[in-house]
Formats: structure tokens, sequence, C-alpha cells
């Protein structure tokens, strides 16, 4: 890149945009020594989206490393896993695809379904794979992070830091260099479509070639970048930009100041303090980037079960920040139910509460927050039924034609039709 355009983008980027652009943690860092070029607020915990793929690929890496599965291993498409929402391949319930392709759709399109289907594949279950991805995230010392679900999806307990992010990129690209092609990698083919790599900075920058995208509407804008110049290679994690133009025009900035410092005695990532676990409730970007209210409702046919209410509040926004507090404590983060906040009846305002659980353990989850002087409450199944019964479902909001935001993978176009010469 010229000299003087990286000093006019540097320039622009700074001036122009407002600080509400970047609302989320920022962190610029060397992935081969892990030391820290710059950051602000790295240990603030956010929804990483499917940055959380990251975590994914890197379970599969292994497991393809000590023989457990293979590349060119054909793995079946569940119901479960063709039921996710796009971003997503679509492939037919009952089909299979190879690990190699799931992969390939996982990093380089963001599939959600694929992401299941690998999870499946390799742990038997979701649930038990996140239990994998949360044990990895413990060796590897990403204390402010824990994965509920291989794709990102939003889930109140699902959560990192920019700090913990970095680690992982790190690990990975450290670790499974042979695998490096997939964060690179220009488009996916399939049949005679070519989605291109969500990643946008691979078309805008030349030193690009890598690594990770994420979007939903409560994280805004999340990139993982990585650039290498002269042999040299930098990454940037940027969470909660408005836009993915400006994620990539961030991360180009990063970058490129990255590059331009001189060598110098830098700390280590690991000396980057999380801050601790419920202590801070990550920001919701919904209002800003969906130009929707942040707080959607309990659909009231979807409860059931025994649950546990955290209070009644006035309006929905104060008791889904309730609802994220209690569920980033150490008593919710590993409940297997379903969050949410419910609108209760003849208008008297709004529950956060859980449901999908059994009646012991609720019980239980109770007595931890009590311990922890948090306020709970049991609710038996007929409870929900009630306000089933009396409480009309919410209009869905409306869907995003691209979940991923404005990095929309179009097909390849065909080459122009050569014109016959004339005899």
């Amino acid at each position: 890149m010229p000299i003087l355009r990286r000093i006019l983008l540097l320039v622009l980027v700074v001036t122009l945009a407002p600080p509400a652009l970047a609302a989320g943690p920022t962190l610029l860092f060397d992935p081969t020594t892990q030391e820290v070029i710059s950051q602000d607020r790295a240990g603030e915990p956010w929804y990483p989206a499917s940055i959380t793929k990251l975590m994914t690929a890197y379970i599969i890496f292994q497991k393809l490393k000590s023989g457990e599965i293979k590349l060119d291993q054909r793995i079946p498409v569940s119901e479960l896993a063709h039921a996710q929402p796009p971003s997503k391949i679509g492939v037919p319930v009952g089909q299979t695809v190879s690990v190699d392709f799931a992969l390939q759709a996982l990093l380089v399109y963001s599939a959600n379904d694929m992401a299941y289907v690998l999870a499946e594949g390799a742990a038997g279950s979701v649930p038990a794979f996140a239990a994998q991805m949360n044990g990895q995230a413990r060796k590897l010392g990403m204390t402010g992070s824990h994965f509920v679900n291989p794709n990102g999806l939003f889930d109140h307990r699902h959560v990192t830091t920019a700090r913990d992010i970095a680690i992982l990129a790190s690990t990975i690209l450290r670790e499974f260099p042979e695998y490096d092609h997939y964060f690179s990698q220009p488009f996916l083919t399939i049949g005679k479509r070519h989605l291109a790599n969500r990643n946008s900075l691979l078309r805008q920058m030349k030193e690009a070639d890598g690594m990770k995208t994420g979007f939903v509407c409560s994280s805004g804008f999340n990139l993982v970048a990585t650039a290498t110049r002269d042999g040299h290679r930098l990454a940037a994690v940027i969470f909660g930009a408005n836009s993915g133009k400006h994620r990539v025009d961030l991360a180009e900035m990063l970058l490129t100041d990255g590059f331009a410092r001189p060598a110098a005695p830098r700390p280590r990532l690991q000396s980057i303090p999380n801050e601790r676990t419920g202590s801070i409730v990550p920001t919701d970007m919904t209002s800003q980037v969906c130009k929707q209210k942040p707080v959607t409702l309990a659909l009231s046919r979807s409860l059931g079960g025994w649950g546990i209410s955290f209070g009644n509040y006035e309006n929905s926004t104060t008791a889904d920040m309730a609802l994220r507090g209690r569920m980033l404590s150490q008593s919710g983060m590993d409940l297997p139910g379903t969050p949410g906040v419910i609108r209760l009846p003849e208008k008297r305002g709004f529950a956060a509460a859980m449901w999908n659980l059994d009646k012991p353990t609720s019980d239980a989850a109770c007595a931890r927050y009590h311990a922890e002087k948090a306020p709970c409450e049991v609710i038996p199944p007929e409870t929900f039924a009630k306000i089933a019964a009396l409480v009309p479902d919410p209009a869905p909001p409306p869907i995003m034609a691209d979940p991923e935001g404005d990095e929309v993978a179009k097909p390849a176009k065909k080459p122009p039709a050569k014109k016959k010469k004339k005899n």
C-alpha cells in the first residue's frame, strides 16, 4: 500500500468515525509472540457471534491431528443442523458432507448449519461439543469465555473477550499452520456457485490473509483479522463495529499502524486482566446496528417444563438486564434451560426467567442463587401454561436478509461470451 494511502486511511478513520462506531473492545497483537501492540478494553465481555467458529475449528483441527476424524470422512446433516438460520449451506437432512467441505463452509462462508454438523459429528451432540469448547477454553487460559453452541448464535451465556479470542487465534496459527488456507480462501465452491469469503478485508488490503468475521444484532460487527508484511504477521480483534465496512476499515487502520511501529518491549496477552464473569454485562448493539428493540420477548408457546424467575420488572429492558447478569453468574453459566424475558398477563410487567428445566434442577439453581443473595423463585409448569394461555405471542422482529451483515457473498459472474470472428 502506498505510504500516502496509509496516512489518509489513518486520518480518515480516526477523524470521521464518531466514537459510537467502535462501541466494542479492540486489540492489536503479534500472534507469534503474543505481544500486545495496542488495546482498548480487551478484557471486557462481549458476544462473539461467529467468531465462535474459531473455537469450533480448533477442536476439529485437534481431532484431525489425533486421528479421531479425517478430512475426507462423511458426516450426516441432522434436522437440528439443517434448522439453523442463515448464514447456511442448506444441505438436506440425511445427506452427508465431508469434514473438509464443512470446514470450508464454516470458515469461508460462516455457515451455521455446518457448525452443528461438525459438532454432532465430532462429539455426538451439541451440548457435548460445547462442553469440549469450554474445556479447551480453560486449558488455554480463556478465563472470560463461555460457549453454549458451536456457531455463535445469541445466548445470554455465550460470551468472550478480545483478549481470549487473541489467545485462541494465536494458538490456532501456531499449532495448525497446515490449515491456514481455510482462513484466506477467497471463495467456497458449490457446484457452479462461488460464494465469496465473508472477510472483505482479504479483498481490500493486499497483505490480509485471514481470519474470521462475526455478526449478530447483540454483538454488532466483529472481526479477527490477520495480515503479513515482509514476513511479519500481525492480528487485530474488532468487536462492535456498526457495519461490515467499518470493521474492515478499522482492522486495516490498526494493522497498518502496527506495521509502522518500531520494535519495543511489550506486554503479553496473558497480562491483560479479564473482567470477573458477571461483573459487567456485555453491551447490546441491537438498537444501533439492527434498528430494532434490544429485547426480543419469549414466545408464549415456547414456555414449558419447570423454571425459575429472577423477578418481575416494569419494562422489558430492565428485565433483560437482570437476566443477563444472572445468566453470567457462576450459578447460571451451565444451566441447561432456555433464558428469556416473558410478558406477564394483565399488564403486570415482565419477568426475567428460565424454563425447560426439571424440578430438581430448578430447586438446586434457586438454592445457589439464594446463596449469592440473588432473587430466585421456582416456577411450576402450570404457571407457564397459564401465561401461555393469557398472553398472545409478540410480533416477530424483522429478519435481516443476511445475518453476517452487509458482506453478502454473491455468485461469481459469468465471463463475457467471446465474440465470433467474421470471415
